[in-house]
This record gives structure tokens, sequence and C-alpha cells, in this order.
């Protein structure tokens, strides 16, 4: 098949994603390793130029398989290589409280036609309530160009 770049690719695209924390620091405390939580995530997006897409994800979290929080994960997507891009995103949790999370990553990807796989490694950092901590995420997903 052949290889559909960013460029190539039609303007838009549908987001399913699954993502988990592999290491957490909370404010003031040690480095912790996998925090027992899975995020889904379903979205859209849209390049509004040959390389830069903006895109709007929503979903729930659960931790320890009991539900934490819902948010919506607004953010810009730099496609700098036909199999990399970076992401400036941001986490804001509406439920329980609503807050603010940086969330910036970079991914792998591989576009096989109208699908696109990828893998992307972010570092969290809550912002919104004054006491900053530190997260490292992997996050899963299934891009659908339409």
């Amino acid at each position: 098949p052949r290889l559909l770049l960013a460029q190539d690719a039609p303007p838009n695209y549908a987001a399913a994603f699954v993502g988990t924390t592999v290491a957490y620091r909370p404010p003031g405390g040690p480095f912790g390793g996998f925090q027992r939580d899975l995020t889904a995530l379903l979205g859209y997006g849209r390049f509004v130029s040959r390389t830069v897409a903006l895109e709007l994800d929503l979903g729930p979290t659960w931790v320890r398989g009991d539900y934490a929080s819902f948010a919506l994960v607004p953010g810009v997507v730099w496609c700098f290589n036909s199999h990399a891009y970076a992401a400036a995103r941001s986490i804001v949790p509406v439920d329980p409280e609503l807050n603010l999370v940086l969330f910036p990553g970079v991914g792998l990807t591989h576009a096989l036609g109208r699908f696109s796989p990828i893998l992307e490694v972010n570092l969290s950092r809550t912002v919104g309530r004054g006491r900053p901590d530190l997260g490292v995420a992997v996050t899963a997903g299934l891009l659908v160009a339409f």
C-alpha cells in the first residue's frame, strides 16, 4: 500500500485512544510507577495546513477500575515527518472538578490507507490548582481519515 502522508491525507480524521500513566510524582512526593489508570478517548481532528492539525478528544479515566474523571483534551499536532509528530495538548478535567493539565508529547505513526495507528509518549503537569505534579503517559490509538 502507498504511504499516506499528512499533506496527502483528507483534512478530517476521527481518533480513538487508550492511555495510561507509567510514572507519576505527586506534589512534594517521590516518583512512583504504573498508576493503574486507564483513559479512553474519542475525538475529531482537522488538518488546517499541510502539517498542522487541530484536535479535540474527550473521555473518561478509571483508576483501579473505578471511575475517576471525565476530560476534554484540546490539542495542536505538528507532523514534522511522515512517521513522527509532536503534540501540544492540554487535559481539562470537567468532572469531578475543573482543572488544567499540560500534556505535550511526541508520537510515531504509519498510515495504511485511511487508517493510522499511533503510539505517543506524553509528559503531564497539573497546573490548574497551584500544586504541580509530574507524570509520564503512554497512549496507543487509531486515526481514521475522512
